[in-house]
């Protein structure tokens, strides 16, 4: 969905900030279950109750991601068991939501408590369309599936996405719509867009997401055009590192399908998040009802050869199409811009067209890494977690070059 074409974008929003981010690698080492990186950053003197843009702590994120032993360390070292994000919800919240039992009653034997707990016969997704006013909305984008505006919930600018009419009344569809988003409730990660939930008694269908108003990657490279090395290797980890925790998604991965820079978008500490996951998996439910996927939103330019062509496909796919997104960082945009979209997609599908890897705009070890992600062979393609210590390697190298300090564990500048 292109939900970000009207947002503004702060040239300052560009690189990322450098002056607070060392506590950066206490929340991902808490998420990844790294036990001695925790201890590492605490014996730094890193406080246990520091927080992302989102408010979420090192508690959070271990509690949602099931990391029993984290978490024990974290209240241990005085985390408060009860810090809320900005969305009002605590480790407890959490943990619950995604089934993870022991932790639940280790938090609860702490003291935890959980403020957004609702009745277990009701979706926790619905939010009453009385505290969403769409009377004062503002149009910020409009896509394949319907408009995007920012409205005002429980005090917080969040993003209202809805859904056309003529896709959400097919009964079939509309199920679909709301079983994908009983999914997507659960999902917790820095580098995903957090969904809040779906507006009930809606004539429309209308559901909510964080409103990051720096806008999306696409502004940001109509606006700046190519981006420097290390902006555009930081900005491929970010990706990367979203794409990576939907991949890894139990009991089933979460495929994208319709990676594009309009899907990448930038919150205020700079960094970017993945969003419009799943949207197009409902959208091939509809294509029996005459509805096209990829309608005007431009997502055959970043198209994998064997979705175009009709074949069967897994999670390679959307490494296909993070290699594009890369390579427009370095390029500034697609170097094949004047030509249709569809025939973009049918060159690479059935001539093997791919863009080109000037030596002097991409380092060598990118150059690498872009062809095995857009290799022809879907099996060839690295996993998002290759990719992932690939790109670490090689903003590690760029920064000795630069002179500039990296962590190598969390990616940050």
């Amino acid at each position: 969905m292109d939900t970000s074409t009207a947002y503004p974008t702060s040239s300052s929003s560009m690189v990322q900030k450098t002056d607070s981010d060392g506590p950066y690698r206490l929340l991902y080492c808490s998420g990844k279950g790294n036990k001695w990186g925790v201890m590492q950053e605490l014996e730094k003197g890193v406080e246990p109750n520091v927080g992302d843009y989102d408010k979420r702590t090192a508690l959070h994120l271990a509690a949602c991601e099931g990391c029993t032993e984290i978490v024990l360390l974290l209240l241990e070292k005085g985390a408060d068991v009860n810090s809320t994000d900005r969305w009002g919800r605590t480790p407890l919240s959490d943990a619950r939501s995604l089934g993870h039992l022991e932790i639940c009653k280790i938090l609860e034997a702490h003291g935890g408590l959980d403020p957004v707990a609702l009745d277990s016969q009701t979706p926790s997704y619905w939010i009453h369309y009385s505290e969403v006013s769409m009377k004062g909305a503002i149009l910020i984008g409009e896509g394949a599936y319907g408009e995007v505006y920012k409205v005002k919930w429980r005090g917080t600018e969040v993003a209202a996405k809805t859904i056309r009419s003529s896709i959400a009344s097919n009964e079939k569809v509309r199920k679909a719509f709301l079983k994908e988003l009983a999914l997507w409730q659960k999902l917790r990660h820095p580098n995903i867009v957090q969904f809040l939930g779906v507006l009930k008694n809606s004539d429309r269908l209308i559901f909510l997401t964080e409103y990051l108003k720096n806008g999306s990657l696409y502004d940001i490279l109509r606006k700046k055009g190519r981006l420097d090395a290390l902006t555009a290797v930081s900005y491929a980890l970010d990706i990367a590192r979203g794409m990576n925790y939907l991949h890894h998604h139990k009991p089933h991965a979460i495929i994208h399908r319709d990676l594009t820079p309009r899907n990448v978008l930038q919150d205020e500490a700079g960094r970017l998040k993945v969003t419009d996951f799943g949207l197009s998996k409902i959208a091939q439910e509809k294509d029996v009802y005459g509805y096209k996927m990829t309608g005007g939103t431009g997502s055959y330019r970043y198209m994998a050869p064997e979705v175009y062509r009709r074949e069967s496909y897994g999670k390679s796919v959307d490494v296909f199409s993070f290699a594009l997104i890369v390579h427009e960082m370095f390029q500034g945009g697609p170097s094949n811009r004047e030509e249709p979209p569809e025939h973009v997609a049918d060159q690479r599908a059935y001539e093997d067209s791919r863009p080109p890897l000037s030596s002097y705009l991409y380092p060598e070890p990118v150059r690498m890494l872009l062809k095995k992600c857009w290799h022809r062979n879907p099996d060839v393609r690295p996993k998002f977690e290759e990719i992932i210590t690939e790109l670490e390697n090689i903003l590690e190298n760029e920064q000795t070059k630069a002179g500039v300090g990296f962590c190598r564990t969390c990616g940050i500048l």
